[in-house]
């Protein structure tokens, strides 16, 4: 049965080509646009993977990390945290947390890389 993969990310064009970069890759891909609408679908939705942007309306990615890890970590998920932003104090928090944070911009294979290297843990 194939894994499914959450990308959270408000640019649609990303959206699309991680969708057609994971689905190539053999995963379910389910998209949300924020980290609001990410926390809707997570009550329905039992993701063996999330990739969720930082720079998002409503909710962005940080606060959607701290709402949710506790239960992440519960389950067992990992967290792959996508950011344009250069290297902050606080990634060192959340990859204390268990985050992986990826530099936007970055190679599309090397991240389908980081999910399977994620899943198979």
């Amino acid at each position: 049965m194939p894994k499914t993969v959450l990308v959270i990310d408000d640019d649609g064009s990303l959206q699309m080509v991680l969708e057609i970069a994971l689905q190539q890759a053999g995963y379910n891909v389910e998209l949300a646009s924020n980290g609001q609408e990410a926390l809707e679908r997570l009550d329905s939705l039992q993701p063996d993977v999330v990739l969720s942007d930082v720079m998002m309306p409503q909710m962005d990615g940080v606060e959607f990390f701290r709402t949710i890890q506790e239960r992440l970590r519960y389950d067992n998920i990992p967290i792959i945290i996508m950011t344009a932003l250069g290297r902050k104090a606080w990634f060192d928090e959340l990859e204390a947390e268990g985050a992986v944070i990826i530099q936007k911009p970055f190679n599309v294979d090397e991240l389908v890389s980081l999910v399977n290297l994620q899943v198979a843990d």
